[in-house]
């Protein structure tokens, strides 16, 4: 990701502290940057954007993730991703609750977000290819969702609540799903 697109990504965020989604502008966010107008031309560009940037603070936080068992490293991957979340909690919780009134709006944004999923699973070195990945990306997505669910409810440091819910999830799913997460 270049730095410009990061700068981007943070002026977004940084703006979403202080508004709603539908009151910021895309002029007051791209209106000192000099490459936007090749990646940033609509304000779905910008969530795009801001998803690309938790994307790679995630490659960065599980650089060093030890190998371990599926269930553990997705473990260790999902929370990586709430853990830089957490950097920038009251942004989100903006952005969820704009898009809790308005869900059609996330639409736009799925293919981006399973893009993640498919980052996920790389970086939990599971397996992506095939029936059997698509089952996975599918799984992983359906497990971060409700886990994000809990995210927003748990107010602790710690997100004790959301590695609660994250474990209980994946026990679930391995004991459905037991040829994928083991």
């Amino acid at each position: 990701m270049n730095k410009e697109n990061i700068n981007i990504a943070l002026k977004t965020l940084k703006l979403l502290k202080k508004k709603s989604w539908g009151e910021i502008r895309l002029e007051e966010i791209i209106k000192n940057s000099k490459k936007h107008k090749q990646s940033i031309k609509t304000k779905n560009d910008l969530l795009k954007n801001i998803n690309r940037y938790v994307d790679y603070l995630l490659k960065k936080e599980t650089s060093s993730i030890e190998k371990s068992t599926t269930k553990d490293m997705l473990f260790e991957v999902i929370m990586a991703r709430f853990d830089v979340l957490q950097k920038y909690r009251n942004s989100f919780l903006t952005l969820f609750e704009s898009f809790k009134s308005k869900p059609q709006k996330s639409i736009i944004l799925l293919p981006s977000f399973l893009e993640s999923m498919f980052l996920t699973a790389t970086l939990a070195n599971i397996e992506i290819k095939g029936i059997k990945g698509s089952l996975t990306i599918k799984g992983i997505f359906i497990i971060y969702i409700a886990t994000y669910l809990e995210w927003i409810k748990d107010t602790s440091k710690s997100l004790e609540k959301t590695m609660t819910a994250l474990d209980q999830y994946l026990n679930k799913a391995s004991k459905i799903l037991n040829f994928i997460i083991k």
